[in-house]
């Protein structure tokens, strides 16, 4: 389990993180509301050790590495391991594209087993309508 820090650790860090805030955000009203949320979900992570190694799945596994890396963020690259390990995880992140575009395609087409009787149907119509062209003429 992990320990706080100290009361004056803490509050020590804060008036710096709103120093900081105020040279990214500026000063707004709502501006104690505002935080990088990948940053703070990558400190969350290292605290309690459940932040992936990117390097480390480059050697192991580097097709998870490389879609962790460059693809969206999602909640499944920290259950990749420490408290709280899914084994599903690796397999929610390979395929999370998947169940992003799945509502999208409502349509389900219908299944042939060769484009030839198409092409072979276009290849007539271009063929009548060639001879009633040129038939005219």
């Amino acid at each position: 389990l992990c320990q706080l820090p100290s009361q004056s650790v803490m509050e020590k860090e804060v008036n710096e993180k709103k120093k900081n805030q105020v040279q990214w955000f500026g000063l707004t009203f709502d501006e104690v509301l505002k935080t990088e949320w990948l940053v703070y979900l990558d400190t969350l992570a290292s605290f309690i050790g459940a932040k992936p190694s990117v390097l480390g799945l480059l050697c192991t596994d580097p097709w998870l590495a490389l879609t962790i890396f460059f693809g969206p963020c999602s909640p499944y690259q920290y259950r990749l391991g420490g408290p709280g390990r899914w084994e599903g995880a690796r397999q929610a992140i390979l395929t999370q594209w998947d169940r992003v575009l799945k509502p999208t395609r409502t349509r389900v087409p219908a299944g042939s087993s060769s484009s030839f009787p198409s092409l072979l149907a276009m290849l007539g119509f271009l063929l009548l309508l060639a001879a009633v062209i040129f038939g005219f003429q």
